[in-house]
């Protein structure tokens, strides 16, 4: 495993045996957080999940809008999760995840020769030098491409973390090259980047909390990581997680996350249209979308729900393709399509996505398949709490695999 140096500034303190984390997803509708540990085997338990419905001015497109508010939810959902556990026992980490328009992911693949060593074993030395060179080049490139992009300039971003997603020697694929002999190597990178004024804002709520922050994550990025089987050379795979905010999509080839956007096109915009067309106010409006999507509504107001959802859904369905156009150096696009999140739950959702023509409009070999994922289909999670059950919980999960990571590397960032 290879350790990168920590990119966000936070605590050095390491996460100790038996200690708890929290894992906290700040959500434009919901506010979800975590309670686990780490077992022996190395798999994450869930203990306790606690869901908080955020006010509407508290986030706005996956952004935190009003701080206090959202820290009144954060302690409210602390407390939750922390009720009747022994004080030795309550958490002291925190790992939290991040999304919205500005969020920037890089893919990054290097290939290079060991021209006069390659009848040689790879050492240590060696190998933590070719990472660090290349690190810095990733820091630099990474740094202006979102500063090109947001109009930023390089000391408003913060670089959430560099992770290696897979390396080859020779043409095989290893977990580290200590080792091996051979001539060609090729290794992935995947580097995300935010505005400073985006983690800034986490950072105080870790430190409001008392909680020692062990990483902030991209969640697209996250969410393509967890899923069990999506670290193989043999998966490719597409994952959008449509959120109240944002919707966000990462892009996985051959186990390597090569792709992630965010836009801000959540949840929330179906509710908004659902009020005016009629006449709601927005939690009234909130609530039928949300009985509407489990089936619970009679066949009269779920004729008008659907009346609004479709064509949302359709204008939904444009922003996916829009941000899939994004990845044009892919000659192909993978063919399975999972998708997660509270807005995945909307009937319309899949019934755009499969009338859609996909093959004729972007670079799909075949038309893909679609499949709505749960927490079950997530990697090295045991659920003691019995409630982790919906694909809404499919983001907080995944940070937790996302600390697991960070936490084998003895507190680096995952390699």
């Amino acid at each position: 495993m290879i350790k990168l140096p920590n990119l966000i500034k936070k605590s050095e303190k390491k996460v100790e045996k038996d200690e708890r984390v929290v894992a906290l997803d700040i959500g434009t509708e919901v506010l979800k957080a975590i309670l686990f540990n780490i077992n022996e085997e190395g798999k994450i338990v869930v203990e306790k999940v606690a869901r908080i419905q955020q006010q509407q001015n508290a986030m706005d497109k996956g952004m935190i809008m009003n701080l206090n508010t959202v820290l009144e939810n954060c302690r409210l959902a602390m407390r939750e999760i922390s009720d009747g556990l022994e004080e030795v026992k309550l958490p002291k980490h925190i790992v939290m995840g991040i999304a919205g328009e500005y969020i920037q992911g890089v893919s990054i693949i290097v290939n290079y020769e060991r021209e006069e060593k390659f009848n040689e074993e790879v050492t240590t030395k060696e190998q933590a030098d070719i990472i660090s060179r290349i690190h810095n080049k990733i820091l630099e490139s990474g740094k202006e491409d979102l500063a090109r992009r947001t109009g930023l300039v390089n000391e408003d971003i913060d670089i959430l973390h560099v992770t290696i997603t897979g390396m080859e020697i020779g043409g095989m694929s290893v977990d580290s090259l200590v080792g091996f002999r051979g001539k060609d190597v090729k290794l992935y990178f995947y580097a995300s980047f935010a505005p400073k004024t985006y983690t800034s804002a986490l950072q105080n709520v870790a430190k409001s909390l008392s909680l020692n922050l062990l990483g902030i994550v991209s969640q697209p990025f996250a969410v393509a990581r967890a899923f069990r089987g999506a670290r193989s050379k043999d998966f490719s795979g597409i994952f959008v997680d449509i959120g109240g905010g944002t919707s966000d999509v990462a892009v996985v080839q051959r186990g390597s996350v090569v792709d992630t956007q965010m836009y801000a096109f959540g949840g929330r915009v179906f509710t908004k249209q659902l009020a005016k067309a009629l006449n709601l106010d927005y939690r009234h409006a909130e609530l039928r979308k949300v009985k509407y999507a489990e089936g619970e509504l009679d066949d009269k107001l779920g004729k008008q729900v659907k009346k609004v959802m479709y064509p949302t859904s359709q204008v939904w369905m444009k922003a996916l393709k829009s941000s899939l156009e994004v990845a044009d150096e892919l000659e192909s696009l993978p063919s399975k399509i999972y998708l997660c999140g509270g807005g995945a739950l909307l009937p319309e959702i899949k019934e755009v996505m499969m009338e859609f023509p996909w093959t004729k409009l972007l670079p799909f070999a075949s038309v893909p398949k679609i499949e709505i994922i749960h927490p079950d289909k997530l990697d090295n999670i045991i659920d003691e709490s019995g409630d982790l059950n919906h694909t809404y919980d499919i983001t907080p999960a995944s940070l937790t695999l996302f600390a697991l990571d960070k936490i084998a590397n003895s507190g680096k960032y995952s390699s």
